[in-house]
């Protein structure tokens, strides 16, 4: 192809210019995208026309030129979204684990009183048992009782535990200590 001149490039944008939103609008699903495209492939083409080598039709180049655009356009935009929720997830994540840690030494705070106010040897089991991770046959073998004395010290402190905490709170302590209940 020739340069194109302005009397040309006046033509070409006069024919073209609706059909080509057009195609960019049905790509990017946005009127003012498409028309923003539109115009950059025109500009593309003024700002390279003394240049530019176009092997087929005029309406084919900038048809292929806008597609591509806005194809580059929607693959920007999802990338943008992927890392706009990116960052709103772990902002949220950032903000609930602060949370969550604040709760939690609440929480850690509470059993702990309950836990002091059991009876001594109540007390040393369920320390041994919850935070020592401690079988009640190792519990029972290091304090020499039977087994069956801690299992009953066991079911008096989870019986204190229940009457003193929530049940929300009974239950998130002992999923975060994963014991045996009994």
């Amino acid at each position: 192809m020739q340069a194109i001149d302005k009397k040309s490039f006046e033509t070409i944008f006069r024919s073209y210019y609706t059909i080509l939103c057009n195609t960019a609008y049905r790509i990017v699903k946005d009127r003012d995208d498409a028309e923003d495209i539109v115009q950059h492939v025109f500009c593309l083409l003024w700002g390279q026309r003394d240049s530019l080598e176009i092997r087929q039709s005029v309406l084919a180049y900038l048809s292929r030129s806008v597609i591509n655009h806005s194809l580059n356009k929607v693959r920007a935009k999802g990338n943008q979204v992927k890392r706009e929720d990116s960052f709103g997830l772990m902002t949220y994540s950032e903000r609930n684990y602060t949370q969550d840690s604040i709760d939690l030494k609440e929480l850690q705070k509470t059993v702990d009183k309950v836990i002091n106010i059991l009876p001594e040897a109540c007390r040393l089991v369920f320390v041994l048992s919850r935070y020592e991770k401690l079988s009640y046959r190792e519990i029972a073998e290091k304090l020499n009782i039977s087994v069956k004395t801690v299992e009953n010290h066991m079911v008096k402190a989870l019986r204190h535990m229940r009457k003193y905490l929530s049940t929300v709170a009974f239950a998130i302590f002992y999923l975060l200590n994963r014991g045996n209940l009994f």
